[in-house]
């Protein structure tokens, strides 16, 4: 790890009080890691990982396991399409995560393996619900590709030498373009926003309005 935390792709929503946080896979934290998220007010983990992703070591804090994809992640095709699926497909699952963002009684710490793809749409929704703008959301999910090149990108290459469309593959696994945030946010926008996407997925009112409250006593 590039900092002395062990956790990657680590970013907090919500100054002066975070009410979100966002992450790699965390189960190198360090003690130092461990106080980082303790003065994020960290309460709850929300794990999106499949179970056979999941190794043994997990953080001293609940942790609730929401698997995002139901199935083996994909380990080719493109971001656009990935999003697409799992929003077309799995919208239960993405808003029972949202869902705990909301009942969280601190902030929530909410990660997959990278911290950029699943965590990424879960991310947008809640922040969207929230009242963030369509513009900090795209910025902040373009932040990962930075964070997560140097950790995943020895995994990338093995898959990627196996394949004749090895950029695509280097894209999927490492990068977070604006481009493909973009076209989830359209997909989302079919439903009429995220507010409406979640609502016809299962979160509740109330948890929709903890997201905002939430929001507006950290700003």
């Amino acid at each position: 790890m590039a900092n002395d935390t062990g956790i990657f792709n680590l970013r907090t929503i919500g100054a002066p009080t975070p009410w979100l946080v966002r992450t790699g896979a965390p189960e190198q934290i360090t003690e130092t890691g461990k106080s980082v998220l303790a003065d994020a007010l960290v309460t709850v983990v929300v794990d999106l990982r499949e179970p056979n992703e999941v190794p043994a070591r997990r953080a001293d804090l609940p942790i609730i396991n929401i698997p995002l994809y139901g199935t083996t992640p994909p380990a080719i095709g493109t971001l656009e399409a990935v999003y697409e699926s799992l929003l077309r497909d799995r919208g239960d699952a993405l808003a029972k995560a949202v869902g705990v963002v909301a009942d969280a009684q601190g902030a929530a710490l909410v990660h997959c393996t990278a911290g950029k793809d699943r965590t990424g749409l879960v991310v947008a929704l809640a922040r969207l619900a929230a009242g963030d703008s369509e513009s900090d959301v795209i910025d902040d999910y373009a932040a990962s590709g930075a964070e997560v090149r140097p950790v995943r990108l020895a995994h990338a290459e093995t898959i990627a030498a196996a394949s004749e469309d090895s950029a695509s593959i280097m894209r999927l696994h490492l990068d977070s373009p604006p481009a493909a945030m973009h076209h989830a946010l359209a997909v989302i926008a079919e439903w009429g926003g995220a507010t409406e996407y979640l609502r016809a997925h299962g979160i509740t009112e109330a948890q929709l309005a903890a997201l905002r409250i939430k929001a507006s006593r950290a700003a």
